[in-house]
């Protein structure tokens, strides 16, 4: 088989490729899809043009079709950036931008040799910064076969370099006095078989993580659902920080939300769990996880290093909620919530004895009059001093005397 027809086979494989890759994107509409296929499309049109040498216009075959050639690895680097949801950099660009500037050179523009030196190096360049861009997302450090889809860009890299330098040093006249060239983009070819199959593997795992994703969060408030929880917690159990000794269970109930649904409809309710899960999520700050157990319950699990650090976070939620004014509509609600917390050390820690905990602490704050933060120590439950009850014993009126409060529970759980 000579390179000419070698250069027809791939370029009609890889604008079926492109075909295919385009395709799927009228059904995911996931823009990589559309840039890898665009890119498979371009390199292949580029690759069938040069090919084509001696029947079309060598400004055609050349200038163009390398340039056209080149543009499809700038859209595969584009699409890259694409997968891992990052912006699209102008600098995906360079291979294009490399042999348009070397057009402008007359040796390198009239001499065979150079214009092979100057695509594959151009080409190498690009493969350079397509594994950068694969190996600087967050995922790489976890995923295999982003290092073994690197490794056999990087293969590819290896071969245009290699088949730069022999062109620089053999200096042959045609693709057919490049013997050697031949055996190496053979090669090349091979590897980037390989590396289609990684890719392939790739978007699969990405689907996968979808789906899981999907079956662990809740759909209306975007947290996790009942399932993400448990998973979570697990998870947290196994990883616990060690300066960070306990492990708290917090366990929310909207109050009246059947009120609130029945005065307001069921639109305006979704509003409020939608404003509370915002208002939850966003408390954790990297410590834990937040979730809707079902219905109005939602829940908290977070590494504390005790029972203060526990409370403080649950009455910063409850007090958050209870002066936000959440639209629904032309209506503006105010909803109050009752927490109950359970707290273990880590590595003790069992889920079933923390929810059964939690629901008792919350029960006694339901009980106790709502809008209220209870925790449950040794059996004995106990209301969490608000700074906003003045209706309390004492009246607590500064966060200082709260803290000294939750400390004295503290000293008798122990």
């Amino acid at each position: 088989m000579d390179i000419v027809t070698g250069f027809m086979i791939w370029a009609a494989e890889a604008t079926t490729l492109g075909a295919l890759l385009c395709s799927r994107w009228f059904y995911e509409r996931q823009r990589f899809y559309l840039s890898w296929g665009g890119g498979f499309i371009l390199h292949g049109t580029g690759v069938a043009l040069v090919a084509l040498r001696g029947d079309l216009p060598e400004f055609i075959s050349i200038e163009v079709a390398n340039t056209v050639a080149l543009s499809g690895v700038g859209l595969w680097i584009a699409g890259m950036m694409q997968f891992d949801n990052r912006r699209v950099d102008p600098y995906a660009a360079i291979p294009a931008l490399l042999w348009i500037a070397g057009m402008f050179l007359n040796p390198v523009r009239e001499t065979f040799a150079y214009r092979v030196a100057l695509f594959h190096g151009a080409a190498s360049i690009g493969f350079m910064m397509l594994i950068g861009v694969m190996l600087a997302s967050r995922e790489a450090r976890k995923s295999h076969t982003r290092r073994v889809f690197a490794a056999f860009i990087g293969i590819q890299v290896v071969s245009g370099i290699i088949v730069a330098a022999l062109a620089l040093t053999k200096q042959p006249s045609t693709f057919a006095s490049d013997t050697k060239s031949l055996w190496l983009l053979i090669s090349a070819a091979l590897c980037f078989v390989a590396a289609l199959m990684c890719g392939a593997k790739l978007i699969n795992e990405r689907s996968e993580a979808k789906l899981k994703l999907l079956a662990q969060t809740d759909p209306l408030t975007g947290v996790l659902n009942r399932r993400g929880l448990i998973d979570e917690f697990e998870r947290m159990r196994k990883a616990a920080p060690p300066h960070v000794p306990m492990l708290a269970l917090i366990h929310f109930d909207l109050d009246g939300f059947k009120q609130i649904n029945d005065r307001y409809g069921h639109q305006a309710g979704d509003e409020v769990l939608i404003a509370f899960a915002r208002i939850g999520a966003a408390s954790q700050r990297g410590r834990g996880s937040f979730g809707r157990m079902g219905g109005e319950e939602f829940a908290s699990i977070v590494h504390v290093r005790d029972m203060i650090e526990a409370a403080s976070l649950s009455e910063a939620i409850r007090t958050t909620l209870k002066h936000q004014l959440i639209k629904a509509g032309e209506h503006q609600i105010i909803c109050t919530v009752s927490s109950g917390i359970a707290i273990a050390e880590t590595k003790d820690a069992d889920l079933d004895m923390l929810l059964s905990a939690a629901d008792r602490a919350l029960y006694v704050a339901k009980t106790s009059g709502r809008d209220r933060t209870a925790i449950s120590t040794d059996g004995d439950v106990s209301i969490i001093p608000s700074v906003d009850h003045s209706e309390e014993p004492a009246a607590i009126v500064d966060i200082s005397r709260q803290i000294a409060a939750l400390k004295r529970i503290a000293a008798i759980a122990k």
